[in-house]
């Protein structure tokens, strides 16, 4: 997720952003599938903290329950020194790929900056005052195929992969731990949940990571070198992770991101720009 505060918080670079994005949200698409461990259904019926069973197993338990997502929202707050970013997210798997980030953006001694994204299997819709200033529109539309030949990544096939790769291949990030344990009972959100902490090394989650995620990801992950990635997650009775604080660290610095899942395969609403506030790039 430092990735996500690389791309915003570099003054007088909107354009660089603007191309920086796509990967941005692929990875926070990921970052929160693999602590998403989501089985519910939308249903109101609140349920009970985990029975009692071994920390690997409830971590078993919830990635293997991702094979129903269908969509889902999420808070998300990284913090790391070259900036905090806070934002909203609401995400759909199937049966088509859509997210839409509302971010608030503050670097360093400076004022926070608030960014917006819509990324469909089709284009990159960004919403930046640096980029509104500049082009003269609210929105700046890139296509994918566009964002494919500038960054080397095959976005349309990547977009499809995730459609059709089973989530749960994200999620086994957590199980490469070998020292998960119980740390306690908590209620987040009003729900009933057991805390579990644990860490994994790198090179443990290179090997998690499916064949079409291996290019996009395998570099970010290398980045952390021999540092292990120390994380908490809150998983309720029904094996849906409610929360997850992850900390780690990417070339010497450190970050620290928090999730919430609020909802889990509800309808997921989009507002999309008019073509009048929409300039295409290039």
């Amino acid at each position: 997720m430092i990735s996500l505060v690389k791309s915003y918080v570099r003054p007088g670079q909107a354009l660089r952003r603007a191309r920086r994005v796509p990967a941005v949200g692929v990875v926070a698409l990921i970052a929160v599938i693999a602590v998403a461990g989501c089985s519910g259904s939308g249903s109101s019926k609140k349920p009970s903290a985990a029975k009692p069973m071994s920390a690997s197993k409830a971590i078993t338990l919830a990635a293997d329950a991702t094979q129903k997502i269908r969509s889902l929202t999420a808070n998300f707050d990284v913090s790391v020194v070259t900036g905090h970013v806070t934002a909203t997210m609401q995400m759909q798997l199937k049966p088509t790929y859509l997210i839409d980030m509302n971010l608030s953006v503050t670097p360093p001694g400076q004022a926070a900056t608030n960014l917006e994204e819509i990324l469909t299997p089709k284009a990159l819709f960004l919403k930046d005052p640096q980029l509104s200033q500049r082009l003269g529109k609210p929105w700046l539309e890139i296509s994918m195929a566009t964002l494919s030949s500038r960054s080397g990544v095959n976005f349309t096939q990547l977009l499809q992969n995730l459609e059709n790769t089973n989530p749960e291949n994200q999620v086994k990030f957590f199980t490469a731990s070998k020292d998960v344990h119980v740390v306690g009972q908590q209620t987040i959100g009003g729900v009933a949940t057991t805390e579990y902490a644990g860490s994994y090394t790198p090179a443990a989650a290179i090997k998690q990571l499916p064949a079409g995620l291996h290019k996009l990801l395998a570099p970010v992950l290398k980045l952390l070198g021999s540092n292990p990635v120390q994380f908490h997650v809150w998983i309720d009775g029904h094996h849906l992770t409610r929360k997850a604080v992850i900390n780690e660290t990417i070339a010497g610095q450190s970050a620290v991101t928090t999730y919430t899942i609020t909802s889990v395969n509800q309808p997921v609403h989009v507002t999309y720009p008019s073509p009048g506030e929409v300039r295409q790039y290039p």
